[in-house]
C-alpha cells in the first residue's frame, strides 16, 4: 500500500484549505452602523440646531410664560407627530387665506422658546404654525376635550383625560401664540370679536378649561335696540353686505336637500345639535353658543337669516363666535345645498327617517326694515368694497376682516352700550390687544432670558398674509 507523500510545495503548518472567517465581525459592524448613524443625526440634526443662527425675522413674536408651558405639554404629548409646525412652498395649500396663509421662514424660529421648531413626522392632521387666531378660545377648550365635538369626522384622540383645566388653558395658550405677529393680530382681532359678540348677544364669558362640559348651555339676554337701529345690524356687520339680500343660486330640489342634510350631519351637528337647535355635544363650552335652526320664524322673516347671510357664515365663519371657515373644505355647491337644507329643519328634516322634500324648504323674505337698513347703507361712494385706495393698515385690514360689512363711514350700537361702534374703533381696539399680547410676550422672555432680537423688530408692524 502507497503513502501519501505530502505535497512539498505546502509550507510547514499550512492546511491545505484554510478554515473561513469573516472579516467583518459583528463588534465591527455593529461599531460601524453606530457610527454612520450617529454621524448623520450631527450633521442634520446637531449641526444645525447648534450652528444654524439666523436672525428674527419681521414676523417673530416671542411666546408669553404660559405659552411655554403649553408648548412643553405640546412636545411631551406628542402633538407634534400628527401635527407639523411649518408651512413649505410646496404645501398645495399655500396661500389659501385659511390656515396656510404664509410660509415658514426659518427666522420664524428664533431664540430657545421655539426652537428647535417642533416639524412633525406626519401632516395626519392640519399644519399648526399659523393656527393662532382662525378659532377662538372656547372651540379649542371643546377641541381638546373631544375633536368629534366640534368636527364629527375628526380622528384626533380624545384629551379629556390628559390635560387639567389649567394644562389646556396653557396648551390653548401656545396654539394662539405660536404663529408670530401675523398670528397675534389675528388672535387680537378673534378677542375682540368675542367681546363684541357676548356684550351684544347678552352672553356671560365661556367657562374655562374643561369647565364647559358640566356647563349648562347659556340663553342670551334681552336685547335694548337702540331706536333707529335694525336689530340685527350688529351681526350684518360682520357678513359682507354684498350677501345681505342674496338668494341661493341652486335649484330646491329633493337631491340639493338630501346632499345638504348629508353635509350638514357630517360636519354641523357637533355644534349645531343632532336636531339643528344649538344644543351639540360642544355648545356647553362655547359663549355664544351655536345657532338654533329650528325657528321657522327666523328660517322665513329673520333680518340675518337670508341665504347669503347663512352662505357668508359658512364660507368664512364668523369671529367671535366658534363658527369656523369651511370655505377651504366644502364645494361652493355644496355650501349652497346646506343653506336650502337648514331651511326645511323647522320641518324636522333632521328626523333619521326623513328625506326632507321641497315642499318643507321655507322661503325667506327680507323685510321692510332691513330693506331700509340696506337702502341706507348700500351706497357706492361710501362702500368700502368700491374704494380704490387700498388699506394698507395692518390693523384696520383685520377690523375689516372681522366686520366685511361696515363701510368706513358706518356705525351702530352694541346692547346696551351708549358708544357706537366703528371700522376705527375696532382697528383701535384690535392694536390695543395686540400690542398687549406682544409686550407681554416680550417682558416674559426678557424675564426667563431669552435672546432677544433688536428691540427694532419689535417695533415692525404685523402683516396679514393671505389678504394682498
Amino acid at each position: 500500500m502507497n503513502s501519501i507523500e505530502p505535497d512539498e510545495r505546502i509550507p510547514r503548518g499550512w492546511a491545505r484549505r484554510p478554515r473561513e472567517r469573516m472579516l467583518i465581525t459583528p463588534l465591527v459592524a455593529g461599531v460601524g452602523g453606530l457610527l454612520a448613524f450617529f454621524t448623520v443625526v450631527a450633521i442634520v440634526v446637531w449641526l444645525p440646531i447648534h450652528t444654524f443662527d439666523p436672525p428674527a425675522s419681521s414676523d417673530w413674536a416671542p411666546l408669553a410664560k404660559v405659552a411655554v408651558k403649553g408648548r412643553n405639554l405640546f412636545a411631551q404629548n406628542g402633538c407634534y407627530v400628527c401635527h407639523s409646525g411649518y408651512s413649505r412652498p410646496q404645501d398645495v395649500r399655500h396661500a389659501l387665506y385659511f390656515l396656510y396663509p404664509k410660509i415658514s421662514q426659518p427666522g420664524d424660529f428664533f431664540g430657545s422658546d421655539q426652537s428647535p421648531n417642533l416639524l412633525g413626522t406626519e401632516r395626519t392632521g392640519p399644519d399648526l404654525s399659523q393656527e393662532a387666531g382662525w378659532h377662538p378660545d372656547d372651540w379649542q377648550r371643546a377641541h381638546f376635550y373631544d375633536p368629534r365635538f366640534v368636527d364629527p369626522m375628526s380622528l384626533m384622540p380624545a384629551m379629556k383625560s390628559l390635560f387639567s383645566d389649567r394644562q389646556v388653558e396653557e396648551l390653548i395658550s401656545f396654539v394662539q401664540m405660536r404663529s408670530g405677529k401675523s398670528g397675534l393680530l389675528r388672535y387680537a382681532g378673534q378677542l375682540y370679536a368675542k367681546h363684541v359678540a357676548i356684550t351684544n348677544q347678552g352672553f356671560q364669558p365661556p367657562p374655562v378649561g374643561f369647565k364647559g362640559v358640566h356647563a349648562k348651555i347659556q340663553e342670551g339676554a334681552d336685547r335694548k335696540v337702540p331706536a333707529g337701529q335694525l336689530e340685527e345690524a350688529p351681526n350684518l356687520s360682520q357678513i359682507d353686505r354684498s350677501y345681505w339680500l342674496a338668494g341661493d343660486p341652486l335649484p330646491v330640489t329633493e337631491g340639493n336637500l338630501l346632499r345638504g342634510k348629508q353635509v350638514f350631519l357630517e360636519r354641523c351637528v357637533g355644534c349645531h345639535g343632532p336636531k339643528g337647535n344649538g344644543k351639540g355635544p360642544a355648545a356647553s363650552f362655547m359663549a355664544p353658543p351655536p345657532a338654533d335652526f329650528t325657528s321657522a320664524d327666523d328660517a322665513c322673516c329673520g333680518g340675518d337669516t337670508g341665504p347669503g347671510d347663512f352662505y357668508y357664515r359658512i364660507l368664512r365663519g364668523w369671529p367671535g363666535t366658534a363658527m369656523e371657515n369651511f370655505g377651504e373644505r366644502l364645494s361652493v355647491d355644496d355650501i349652497w345645498r346646506v343653506v336650502l337644507f337648514v331651511k326645511t329643519i323647522p320641518n324636522h328634516t333632521l328626523r333619521r327617517d326623513v328625506i326632507p322634500e321641497p315642499k318643507d324648504y321655507i322661503v325667506w323674505q327680507p323685510s321692510k326694515e332691513l330693506l331700509a337698513w340696506v337702502a341706507s347703507r348700500q351706497k357706492l361712494p361710501s362702500n368700502a368694497d368700491f374704494v380704490k385706495k387700498p388699506v394698507t393698515d395692518p390693523f384696520m385690514q383685520e377690523a375689516m376682516r372681522i366686520f366685511p360689512g361696515l363701510a368706513p363711514g358706518d356705525r351702530f350700537f352694541l346692547n346696551g352700550t351708549t358708544e357706537p361702534l366703528s371700522l376705527d374703533d375696532a382697528a383701535k381696539a384690535i392694536r390695543t390687544i395686540y400690542e398687549d399680547l406682544l409686550n407681554r410676550a416680550w417682558a416674559d422672555a426678557k424675564a426667563r432670558g431669552e435672546k432677544l432680537p433688536p428691540e427694532e423688530q419689535k417695533l415692525i408692524p404685523p402683516e396679514v398674509p393671505g389678504q394682498q
